[in-house]
């Protein structure tokens, strides 16, 4: 449902009352409770309120229309780490000192539970975190299973609000096929025409599928002790996914298969439901908007800005980018880009390296079918583009015509004008953020044709 002038003011009235509600609560003590709720491989189109045709997420369905969906959300980087440290600390990658996978975030980054804990909050983790040894030292509570929630809720000081990061490894690989009671059936999977329509990808996606409906069964039980404990109405929920499907050419590429996030933000006392905002949003966002719902100042050294204010006037705050980043992540890559609401501008500062995705994509006997295909000339040219040789140094797409970015306008005489325009922001949002490229590249880890660990681990968490 595209953002119409009433579905605008009626979202710009719901936060202009969360707006005008923070000043009161922090002076009442009437702080909301927060919990983030964080999925792992799961982009945007695999929820079903952002039009899957048949995943069933029944409880994120419900928050979205009990609140606020965002329908153009983004990650600032497709890598499970430096994405959950960038939200964490409200930075991108590159700033946060922990830009590549498995880096730990350096204990001088402020992060989200140490600002909220001086404002009275209870601060817990449950689940993967991902954020290093120093970051999870900053929560009070920091628990390995995703279902120890609510372990959690009970053994939190009752007189305090809390925050509680969720943190799934739905739908990570390897999945655990049919681990819920009605698994997907082949007939049920839509495959996306970069991959081979071939049984074995199809038995992928259903575990895949499997697993994401597992995570939402898994949400729906907080969600219902949340109401039977009278709590929902005073508690802020926000849900998206730390990068795409780990699946080629998505989780780890700047595609918007990769990059594309379900965002939804569920908060009864101060939000009206049914809404939906199409601005153009980024995860860097998501730490400012949740300390100013906590009444908390946002430092200066944030690099995001909140949520709430982008929707309130979209004319001085709305985003007229997005920007997101690759680094290592079992491969080298550097890899910048910039995002409005019709071009994608994508620089490749190592063209001469294949397009590389993550390991564990890789290491697969899907893969390994893959491969078959490609030696025996049976996939589409859409499909060839998993197996480029080299990259070209620039790549521009327009993603109203091309939605799966597979025609580079880069070289196009009628597209120079977008080319520079994009350029140009991406050279000055790289300034503003002392985004420094590497003179050398990393050493990868894994074999890029078949996915096998070649070497030992170059971090350690």
């Amino acid at each position: 449902m595209p953002l119409t002038r009433r579905s605008f003011l009626q979202s710009s009235m719901a936060l202009a009352a969360m707006r005008g509600a923070i000043a009161q609560t922090s002076d009442n003590g009437d702080k909301p409770n927060i919990i983030w709720i964080i999925a792992d491989d799961v982009g945007v189109r695999d929820i079903g309120c952002y039009g899957h045709p048949t995943i069933r997420t029944p409880t994120i369905d419900a928050l979205a229309k009990g609140g606020l969906q965002f329908t153009n959300a983004f990650v600032t980087i497709s890598s499970c780490s430096p994405s959950r440290c960038s939200v964490f600390t409200g930075k991108y990658p590159h700033a946060t000192g922990a830009d590549n996978l498995h880096d730990a975030l350096p204990a001088d980054q402020a992060i989200v539970p140490e600002l909220l804990s001086p404002a009275g909050y209870y601060t817990g983790s449950v689940g993967k975190l991902h954020l290093g040894d120093a970051a999870a030292k900053k929560f009070n509570s920091v628990k390995g299973q995703v279902t120890d929630w609510t372990s959690f809720m009970d053994d939190r000081p009752k007189q305090k609000p809390f925050f509680l990061q969720m943190g799934f490894v739905d739908a990570h690989r390897p999945f655990d096929r049919g681990c819920i009671d009605k698994p997907y059936t082949h007939e049920e999977i839509v495959v996306p025409r970069y991959l081979p329509d071939i049984p074995i990808v199809r038995e992928n996606l259903a575990g895949f599928y499997d697993e994401i409906t597992r995570m939402d069964q898994e949400i729906g039980k907080l969600v219902n002790y949340l109401t039977s404990n009278d709590m929902l109405d005073n508690t802020l929920i926000i849900f998206w996914g730390d990068n795409g499907m780990p699946f080629p050419r998505a989780k780890t590429t700047l595609y918007d298969s990769g990059i594309a996030t379900p965002l939804v933000v569920f908060w009864p006392k101060m939000i009206q439901p049914q809404q939906k905002y199409d601005g153009l949003v980024s995860t860097v966002d998501i730490a400012p908007v949740t300390l100013q719902a906590a009444g908390v100042d946002v430092p200066n050294d944030m690099q995001g800005v909140s949520l709430a204010e982008q929707v309130m006037d979209p004319a001085e705050h709305e985003r007229d980018y997005i920007f997101a980043e690759s680094n290592w992540h079992d491969f080298d890559d550097h890899v910048r880009a910039v995002r409005d609401k019709r071009y994608k501008y994508i620089r490749n500062s190592f063209p001469n390296r294949p397009l590389e995705t993550s390991a564990d994509s890789l290491n697969t006997p899907m893969f390994e079918e893959i491969r078959k295909l490609r030696d025996t000339n049976q996939l589409t040219q859409e499909q060839m583009l998993l197996f480029r040789s080299r990259r070209a140094e620039e790549e521009l797409y327009d993603l109203t015509a091309d939605p799966n970015e597979f025609h580079n306008l880069a070289h196009d005489p009628a597209f120079q004008q977008v080319l520079e325009r994009m350029r140009k922001r991406l050279d000055q949002w790289i300034i503003e953020t002392n985004d420094i490229s590497p003179d050398d590249s990393l050493p990868n880890e894994f074999h890029a044709e078949t996915g096998e660990r070649i070497k030992a681990p170059h971090q350690d968490q």
